[in-house]
């Protein structure tokens, strides 16, 4: 739980969390098998494309990103993420700041958002929403992937009622040691319903399944991941 009402929901978490995240963020098979190809594969063309990595953690993303001719500038609340981030794409820009409130940038500063596994962590997501709009360009996209609210709902032991957004959280285990971290979660609806508001084009919207190297590094859990719901992708169009 934050420490202060102004401090982002899961910031201490992943100070905690960041240098496992940083060592397994590109082997740990539901990130780099399942999560982080199915959000790749809503990319559009990012030559030259002026990109921000919204919540860009230790920098998985904006390796991909700048690999694909991007300039990158990635946006996370946790000090110490930014520093692996720097440390893994040198020549992307960075700032520490977070998405709850007014962005840090100009209007119409970029020409995409991608948002790997962030946004669930920000809590009102319509001023979030006209946020990014504000700081696209028109015709701008966001590519981003989030928990699924299924998975969520049947997963979160402090869950009770889909229909609303709730405050809920989990012991992680996986990146080495053993962290709570808080989250909010919420019904498909109020996922997509802010976005439209904001004036946004629902473009393309993925229930990613696991790639065959997820099966090859864990089959028991690629058995489990293949037949149920774990994360949502999707891809939004600004008016142009």
């Amino acid at each position: 739980m934050p420490e202060t009402p102004d401090q982002p929901v899961a910031q201490r978490a992943y100070e905690e969390l960041a240098a496992g995240y940083d060592r397994e963020g590109d082997t740990k098979p539901s990130n780099a098998y399942l999560e982080r190809p199915a959000t790749l594969s809503l990319l559009p063309e990012t030559e030259g494309k002026r990109v921000l990595d919204a919540g860009c953690g230790a920098g998985h993303l904006a390796d991909e990103l700048a690999d694909r001719g991007a300039a990158v500038v990635g946006l996370d609340a946790s000090r110490e993420m930014l520093a692996y981030a720097r440390e893994r794409v040198p020549d992307a820009d960075y700032l520490r700041a977070d998405l709850e409130g007014e962005l840090p940038f100009t209007d119409d500063a970029f020409d995409g958002i991608a948002s790997s596994l962030a946004l669930h962590y920000v809590e009102e997501w319509i001023p979030l929403f006209r946020e990014l709009r504000r700081v696209l360009t028109p015709g701008g996209w966001i590519v981003c992937s989030v928990q699924h609210p299924h998975a969520d709902f049947e997963e979160y032991d402090d869950a009770e009622n889909y229909h609303e957004l709730e405050l809920v959280s989990a012991t992680w285990d996986s990146f080495g040691t053993e962290v709570e971290v808080p989250t909010y979660r919420r019904p498909l609806s109020a996922m997509l319903s802010p976005a439209l508001e904001a004036g946004f084009r629902l473009d393309r919207l993925l229930e990613p399944t696991p790639t065959e190297a997820y099966r090859e590094a864990n089959p028991e859990r690629y058995a489990y991941e293949a037949t149920r719901p774990n994360f949502l992708c999707f891809r939004l169009v600004a008016p142009s």
